[in-house]
């Protein structure tokens, strides 16, 4: 899927001549056997909606959206990320915004279509049961050793399901990735999750104490 922030780059993309017409989110491009359709950024105002519609924290998806945002640690390593990506770290030191602000980017960019939030933390098994299979992305937020044991199964039926349908995958935790092998305890799980995922950890200072 061709994608261009501007006319120019869109002409250069497909090597075109001119531009034709321009859409709200499109450009048709015309080269000497035919037109060629580009695609825009997906707009702020559809990424919101794709977001919302995936359950992703209405508080995330505004700070996403703002002109200034605070440069973490986090972000830029979860920025670097060529493939799915398992963030460990302490709390408060911006994880889940730095998944949820990665994730918006490759809905701008129509690599993924259809994210989904999941806290394993605040959630309803039976009702995320129901629906999981309806996306295309998972970000599963605050995967810790603190989890029941149905928890943690609802967890890696998750994982089993990203890989079998080659679906991106985020994982945040605030154990380090030893700690939490040792939780998951089955080796086919951790061996699909190092194939999925890239193992970041996060040394830094809680920001929610530092904003007081």
């Amino acid at each position: 899927m061709l994608m261009a922030k501007s006319v120019e780059e869109a002409i250069k993309k497909v090597n075109g001549e001119r531009l034709c017409f321009e859409g709200d989110t499109y450009y048709w491009i015309a080269k000497p056997e035919g037109i060629v359709k580009v695609l825009k950024p997906l707009p702020p105002h559809q990424i919101k909606e794709k977001l919302l519609q995936g359950n992703f924290p209405e508080k995330y998806i505004n700070i996403v959206f703002q002109k200034e945002k605070r440069k973490t640690k986090a972000l830029e390593e979860t920025l670097k990320s060529k493939k799915g990506l398992i963030l460990s770290g302490n709390a408060g030191i911006g994880k889940t915004f730095a998944c949820i602000y990665k994730t918006a980017k490759l809905l701008q960019e129509y690599k993924v279509n259809a994210p989904a939030y999941i806290s394993l933390q605040n959630f309803d098994i039976n009702e995320t049961r129901k629906i999981y299979k309806e996306f295309d992305c998972y970000l599963i937020d605050d995967f810790n050793p603190n989890l029941n044991e149905y928890e943690r199964k609802f967890a890696t039926e998750i994982i089993y399901y990203a890989y079998n349908t080659d679906k991106l995958l985020f994982i945040t935790t605030n154990a380090s990735f030893k700690d939490l092998a040792n939780f998951i305890a089955e080796e086919p799980v951790i061996s699909r999750l190092l194939e999925m995922c890239e193992i970041k950890q996060i040394k830094d200072k809680d920001l929610r104490i530092k904003r007081r």
